[in-house]
């Protein structure tokens, strides 16, 4: 992807959805088995999920897909600012204190609580407390934290030091429900494309495995009082009825931001296009989209003739904002662009 300023893609302080990604420099393995050492490195995609679903009830940003491959991990986030200017002052502090004392830590969950005397130093100067408020809803703030802790904590079990991520993160703004779709299976297959995994069901460390793994949960009468699997996710459905659509409604549970949905989709709506996605990618045949399915990618104004490219080719064919042609010309302009790559097939594809 060429190079382009991250304000361009990232608006700080405004809602938004984005895409990001990011992948280790080293040679070795992030999280797969090395095949120049033999060394397994699985177990860290586990504290790298754990880490993620930590940040994800500090920050006022929301995971809504996420992957940990061999050597990069994705992440769709929607940052919410307006969901953060609910917040107490007393709030703010507390967060952004543990999120800092985090990133340093062992193991990324063990922390000493904020003394009343630190409390009381971060809330006696106003703009402090401003800039913590900015921060819990930046994008690259949540990344560079992210970022930081792995790398750390990676460096000290390999007794290394030095870069152990790219230096930048890579970000695409995703402009409309059905960009968020698109690059939504296309983190969750990556697995299965990557050839980890046969099925979503069978691909761990990603958002349809946690999603698939709370609903039969649920449909088992297993759930229980504490974090379901997909707790800390962004609900998937959108409900035009409910508090979370109309406003910044914190959310009801201490795992994220709000409760706001990102699709008006079905749960079982989504992981059935997702398993048929994930079967035809895996044969190599394009194939018609089902009857039973082609009303979701018609309700989201999706051609459905090249679903497939859509989803396979997602990386390739578009670079720092996808939505629909005008979206992405619009966004072009603010940034003193003609266009983004990607428009042709956005006009193609969206509309």
């Amino acid at each position: 992807m060429p190079s382009c300023p991250r304000s361009d893609v990232i608006r700080e302080g405004e809602v938004g959805v984005y895409h990001v990604w990011t992948r280790c420099v080293r040679r070795a393995f992030l999280c797969g088995t090395d095949p120049y050492t033999g060394q397994d490195y699985n177990y860290r995609r586990d504290w790298i999920c754990n880490f993620e679903q930590r940040l994800a009830a500090l920050f006022g940003i929301e995971i809504g897909f996420h992957a940990e491959l061999s050597n990069h991990l994705h992440l769709i986030v929607r940052a919410r600012p307006d969901v953060v200017e609910t917040w107490s002052d007393e709030e703010v502090a507390r967060k952004m204190k543990a999120v800092y004392r985090l990133v340093k830590s062992k193991d990324g969950q063990t922390i000493s609580e904020l003394t009343d005397r630190e409390l009381a130093i971060e809330l006696s100067d106003p703009e402090n407390v401003a800039t913590l408020r900015k921060r819990l809803s930046s994008v690259s703030i949540f990344m560079q934290v992210l970022c930081e802790h792995v790398g750390r904590r990676g460096n000290r079990e390999d007794g290394s030091s030095g870069h152990f991520w790219e230096d930048r993160f890579k970000a695409r703004d995703l402009e409309d429900e059905s960009a968020v779709l698109v690059c939504g299976i296309y983190i969750d297959l990556n697995q299965i494309r990557a050839g980890e995994a046969l099925k979503p069901e069978e691909s761990p460390h990603t958002s349809a495995y946690d999603r698939i793994e709370a609903r039969d949960a649920r449909a088992a009468g297993k759930a229980s009082d504490g974090m379901p699997a997909d707790g800390w996710l962004c609900e998937l459905t959108l409900d035009e009825r409910s508090e979370a659509y109309a406003g910044p409604a914190r959310s009801q549970t201490p795992w994220r931001a709000s409760d706001k949905g990102l699709l008006p989709i079905t749960l079982n709506d989504y992981l059935e296009l997702l398993d048929w996605t994930g079967r035809t990618t895996r044969e190599g045949k394009p194939g018609a989209i089902p009857e039973e399915l082609a009303p979701i990618l018609e309700r989201l104004e999706i051609n459905q003739d090249i679903w497939t490219d859509l989803v396979t080719k997602f990386d390739k064919l578009f670079t720092h904002v996808v939505g629909k042609a005008a979206q992405v010309v619009d966004r072009a302009k603010e940034a003193g662009r003609h266009w983004y790559r990607g428009r042709a097939y956005c006009e193609k594809a969206f509309g």
